[in-house]
């Protein structure tokens, strides 16, 4: 059991960017954790408050297992997240 779960993770890329809440007022950006391991990777999500898809102050910080970022990130797109493409060197 243990050996498929950890070849699907192997398999499954981490989810990374920046997902915009449909109205425009939330935005969570995915990074992988520099800290865990290749192997067993961790991701790091930032939930944000915006305006107009523009990250404005941070509301939390989670870390999480692969899995529970690919299920975060897969409800939040069926939920009409949209992804986008920025750079925000400094949000805060």
């Amino acid at each position: 059991m243990f050996g498929e779960l950890f070849q699907q993770m192997q398999e499954v890329s981490t989810p990374t960017g920046w997902l915009l809440h449909p109205k425009g007022e939330m935005i969570l950006f995915f990074i992988q954790d520099p800290k865990s391991l290749q192997r067993l990777p961790r991701v790091i999500t930032q939930l944000w408050y915006a305006i107009d898809g523009v990250p404005i102050r941070i509301k939390n910080s989670r870390t999480m297992d692969l899995l529970s970022a690919i299920e975060t990130w897969n409800e939040l797109m069926n939920s009409h997240w949209v992804l986008i493409e920025q750079e925000h060197k400094n949000a805060s």
